[in-house]
């Protein structure tokens, strides 16, 4: 099963980069990223967007302090909760 993800970088040279890729939730393990430093920042939190193939990860660096890791988590939430809030036409 596909599904696009949006990756959030909590910590390291790309503190609070989000990006967005394919993943087969299938069959791959949840998605890593090498940051510039070359540190491994692997899937801290996850949440789903409402939407149908769709998911937002946080994506913590190893070197990522407490304060980023929260201020970061609390983007997931609001990406989250705004891909579910109903639009108006």
């Amino acid at each position: 099963m596909h599904q696009f993800v949006e990756c959030i970088i909590a910590g390291g040279p790309e503190h609070g980069l989000i990006r967005r890729q394919l993943w087969d939730a299938g069959q791959a393990p949840p998605p890593m990223l090498s940051t510039q430093d070359g540190m491994l920042c692997s899937v801290a939190a996850s949440r789903t967007a409402g939407i149908p193939g769709c998911r937002f990860l946080l994506l913590l660096h190893p070197q990522a302090s407490g304060r980023q890791f929260i201020d970061m988590l609390a983007v997931l939430d609001a990406h989250a909760a705004s891909a579910r809030a109903p639009t108006t036409h």
